[in-house]
């Protein structure tokens, strides 16, 4: 085994630039680069280019601009506000009004996007003067359903983080899709219980009509629900053709993207501007993951020369206890998903964590599921986490308002992540279950 001194000093410098401000990619690019050059001489550049091409080639790995793009004509072909109007409609009379609404419309963009962040800002951007600068809604709460519900972007199928877990850690897409859905809607079920128990509890944070709203019938009801059903039927058109045999994950990428396309025709919503910035949102997002993709493999060819696999694998035998490992694992996760993009934190530390993960006896289906939703808690996880600032920017209220309000979600999603260890079979059930 080479001396680990050099894979010691590339990771410090790839450590030292992180911190510095580099880009994400180009750190742990260099850094691999560094560990790989002293065993590999030139011959590292070659392993880069055969890399970026196998990445930027691979099928599944085609599914990421096509979930992208479908996320971003529902966004930029104005799409949400029909979204949420509908949504509105629907639930109208529930104990917190329209913060429920936040909830439902976030799930259901989650499961259209894939991104945490663009479910936060989407839904940001609708929610907030409708509801605290309009209607007089409390804003902490406003706000923290927002943040919280836009954390189920990567948890609820489909979802491009799974896609990239996957293609990582050798793991079909497909299963992880079915693993996060009952943990995604019980996390979905979780906050809206929360924000029913508290707005009955404390009258005034929601005007006093909106939890009666008398004037809303059961005809308004099914409009409402009419308005939602173009999002049914593009959920149902990916997910269905997946787990029907019909279709892969990449395939049902591509019909995601087309339907969301003739749904936002159909409703005459898109414009060429939205069109444009559609396209040029698909294209920044997916040139991040897949730049930050390829360094990640090429310091994973670098760890493996060096042994590392082996030695963290050493590392979780020698607990006494695999709860202890996954302690210090969660502790890990939650402490840097403060300040790392969940995608960029997954890829830098799974060539580390997966090895002692496997070797301590999980199942790396369900450590997908349960390191998503310890990402999902590093985003709400104050004074740094970044769906707060997400919030902050797209609405611009105060940061403090923003972190009050997600706390309550923060602990939730704790909940959830101990629930998921002490019953791991509702993660994984679905995908014992489904033959694909």
């Amino acid at each position: 085994m080479p001396g680990l001194t050099v894979l010691l000093a590339a990771i410090a410098l790839m450590v030292a630039l992180l911190i510095g401000g580099l880009w994400i990619a180009f750190a742990v690019g260099l850094g691999g680069i560094v560990a790989l050059y002293p065993i590999l001489g030139q011959k590292t550049l070659t392993l880069f280019g055969l890399t970026s091409w196998d990445t930027g080639t691979s099928f599944v790995l085609v599914a990421i601009p096509l979930f992208v793009f479908m996320g971003e004509l529902i966004s930029s072909g104005g799409l949400v506000q029909l979204l949420y109007s509908g949504v509105a409609k629907a639930i109208s009379g529930l104990p917190g009004g329209l913060v429920q609404t936040n909830l439902i419309a976030c799930t259901i963009f989650a499961a259209c996007s894939g991104s945490s962040l663009a479910s936060a800002a989407t839904m940001g951007r609708v929610a907030y003067p409708e509801q605290v600068v309009k209607r007089g809604y409390d804003p902490s709460l406003v706000l923290g359903s927002v943040a919280a519900g836009g954390t189920l972007g990567i948890l609820i199928p489909p979802s491009i983080f799974f896609i990239v877990y996957g293609a990582i850690a050798d793991q079909s897409v497909g299963k992880l899709f079915l693993a996060g859905l009952f943990p995604g809607l019980m996390m979905s079920s979780f906050f809206m219980l929360y924000v029913a128990i508290r707005c009955v509890a404390q009258r005034g944070l929601v005007p006093a009509a909106a939890g009666a709203n008398p004037g809303v019938g059961w005809w308004a009801r099914l409009a409402g629900l009419l308005e939602v059903w173009p999002f049914v039927v593009l959920i149902v058109a990916v997910l269905g053709g997946l787990y029907g045999g019909i279709a892969t994950p990449t395939e049902a990428a591509g019909v995601g993207a087309s339907v969301s396309l003739l749904i936002a025709l159909a409703y005459r919503t898109l414009t060429w501007r939205g069109f444009w910035d559609a396209c040029l949102g698909t294209v920044r997002t997916t040139s991040m993951i897949f730049l930050i993709l390829i360094s990640a493999k090429v310091m994973a060819v670098a760890l493996a020369y060096y042994g590392v696999p082996s030695l963290m694998k050493d590392f979780a035998r020698s607990f006494g206890s695999p709860i202890i490992l996954l302690v210090i694992i969660s502790f890990v996760y939650l402490v840097l998903g403060t300040v790392f993009e969940d995608f960029s934190l997954m890829i830098i530390l799974l060539p580390f964590v997966l090895p002692a993960i496997q070797a301590a006896g999980y199942d790396p289906i369900w450590f997908g599921v349960y390191m998503c939703m310890l990402l999902e808690a590093g985003l709400l996880s104050p004074p740094v986490g970044l769906n707060l600032f997400v919030i902050q920017g797209v609405t611009g209220a105060p940061l403090g308002q923003v972190v009050r309000g997600s706390v309550p979600f923060l602990f939730l999603l704790l909940t959830g992540a101990v629930i998921i260890v002490t019953f791991p079979q509702i993660a994984l059930w679905l995908p014992s279950v489904w033959v694909g």
